[in-house]
């Protein structure tokens, strides 16, 4: 969902209640916000099927008698032979994919807004969770008609209005107090956001918070007593998803860190195969325990319990965020110095004593599938930039084996990779694997060009020149490459010194 997608009037940009939180502040310190309280018809036309289809159970329903009574009615309507259409619709989609309102929440994420219900991205660009329901907005713009959804979206807005306005100015705080604890009141950050959505038909144990590229989303149910920091959470993520991930590299040495966290079965998986997750994570949990200003037995009984669950760096985070605190510079400058301060060997000493947890974790702020495909490809490229071919290779090779045996960024990596290993045979066949299903215009054009340079090598100059002028017909205009694209058509590579290289 880009920025400009259409919205409901419902929406409220933060921005109003943050200048007034500002007003008395310095001019350096007020920021607009990135941030939206909003509503959704795409999430409420979805919730409203699963409902039709007996989905959802019927106390799940926690919303005002205006909007409970309106939803009744308009299903009630609907003919039996669209109901079953429907209802035959979830019971074949429950024996291929998770029957799980979220994946359904997840889903509606990526939904243009009614009548077209259609996905945002091509079908071949949907995540993983998504890709399983790849049929549903055809299904749903059916639902969406025979249900009168629109008319009913209509008849409810305004509960959802009257919460967005009920919540803004506490949520406002919120984002305030957390930005400026990090340093960051100053900043901004264009092209991304973070849309709240509020919604009253969720079932009120359901949080849904994902992430795509630069786009960060929460669902959360108006009434849930914990809104306040689920909202805080994710926008912790938002801010400092990309802090941690710049110094990606600089973690290296907590390697052996990983493999103690490995054995912490309330640790939900994709912590325990990725790193920049475990630590991210634990820095967020970290602030939070800073913001909340609990006493000291309250901290020490949280932090014995964030790390009996296997969030191991969360203690260490807590006391090095002092330092942080009597420190000048934005949280952006200093994490390297809360790097810096962990002493791996001490740590592995102190963790012999703790005993993970085998309780199930009532709460997870687990990752999607997609999102942690998406780190691992940003530190394996990072790590890959940093000279360290070992820890890039495990990142890459992870998606493949446990994610995607296809995803093309992977592929790409692991080309390069063998490329510098002197590996030509091998680079070739990852390099045609990922030409089958790249799209970014970047690698298309520096995996033909890297092509051209293999088969020029191997004396297939016929082939050499049709990949670099594949490179150039792409108009990508990557100057670097396409000027490796231009020499490769003036003559051979690895010809140019009489001496065969690659």
């Amino acid at each position: 969902m880009t920025a400009s997608s259409p919205r409901p009037r419902a929406r409220l940009l933060l921005l109003p209640a943050l200048l007034v939180a500002l007003a008395a502040a310095p001019v350096s310190a007020q920021v607009a916000s990135e941030v939206t309280l909003d509503a959704s018809p795409q999430l409420f036309t979805v919730l409203c099927a699963l409902r039709a289809a007996g989905r959802t159970a019927p106390e799940a329903l926690a919303a005002p008698e205006a909007v409970r009574a309106a939803v009744d009615a308009a299903l009630a309507r609907m003919s039996p032979e669209r109901r079953a259409e429907l209802e035959a619709f979830f019971e074949q989609r429950q024996a291929l994919a998770r029957d799980d309102v979220s994946a359904y929440v997840s889903t509606s994420l990526l939904l243009r807004p009614p009548p077209s219900l259609e996905f945002i991205l091509p079908r071949d660009q949907l995540p993983a969770d998504a890709w399983e329901l790849r049929e549903f907005p055809a299904a749903l713009r059916t639902f969406y008609g025979a249900a009168g959804v629109d008319r009913l979206w209509r008849q409810v807005l305004p509960a959802y209005e009257a919460a967005i306005a009920d919540r803004q100015a506490d949520v406002a705080q919120v984002l305030l107090e957390t930005r400026a604890y990090l340093r960051m009141t100053g900043q901004s950050t264009p092209g991304r956001i973070y849309v709240v959505y509020l919604e009253w038909l969720l079932p009120p144990a359901l949080t849904n918070a994902r992430s795509y590229g630069d786009e960060y989303y929460l669902v959360i149910h108006p009434q849930r007593p914990d809104l306040l920091d689920a909202v805080r959470h994710q926008y912790l993520h938002y801010l400092l998803d990309p802090v941690t991930l710049k110094y990606a590299s600089t973690m290296s040495s907590w390697i052996p860190l990983q493999t103690v966290a490995q054995h912490a079965r309330r640790l939900p998986a994709p912590f325990k195969e990725d790193l920049l997750l475990l630590a991210t994570e634990s820095l967020i949990q970290a602030v939070e325990l800073r913001l909340k200003r609990l006493s000291t037995a309250e901290v020490s009984a949280r932090l014995d319990a964030s790390e009996q669950s296997g969030y191991i760096l969360t203690r260490h985070f807590y006391y090095a965020l002092e330092l942080y605190e009597e420190a000048e510079p934005s949280i952006r400058f200093f994490f390297p110095e809360l790097v810096r301060l962990l002493d791996v060997d001490q740590e592995l000493a102190r963790l012999e004593r703790v005993r993970f947890s085998d309780l199930p974790a009532s709460v997870s702020h687990t990752p999607s599938p997609d999102q942690t495909i998406r780190r691992l490809l940003s530190e394996g490229e990072a790590l890959l930039a940093a000279g360290n071919a070992a820890a890039a290779r495990d990142r890459f090779e992870r998606v493949l084996q446990t994610f995607d045996p296809t995803e093309p960024r992977a592929l790409y990596g692991l080309a390069l990779l063998a490329s510098q290993a002197g590996e030509r045979e091998q680079a070739k066949q990852y390099f045609l694997r990922a030409l089958e299903r790249a799209r970014e215009p970047h690698i298309l054009g520096w995996t033909h060009v890297y092509l051209g340079r293999i088969y020029d090598l191997e004396g297939d100059r016929r082939r050499a020149l049709e990949h670099y002028q594949a490179a150039l017909a792409l108009n990508a205009r990557v100057e670097k490459m396409e000027q490796a694209a231009r020499r490769g058509l003036e003559q051979p590579f690895g010809q140019d010194d009489g001496r065969p290289r690659f």
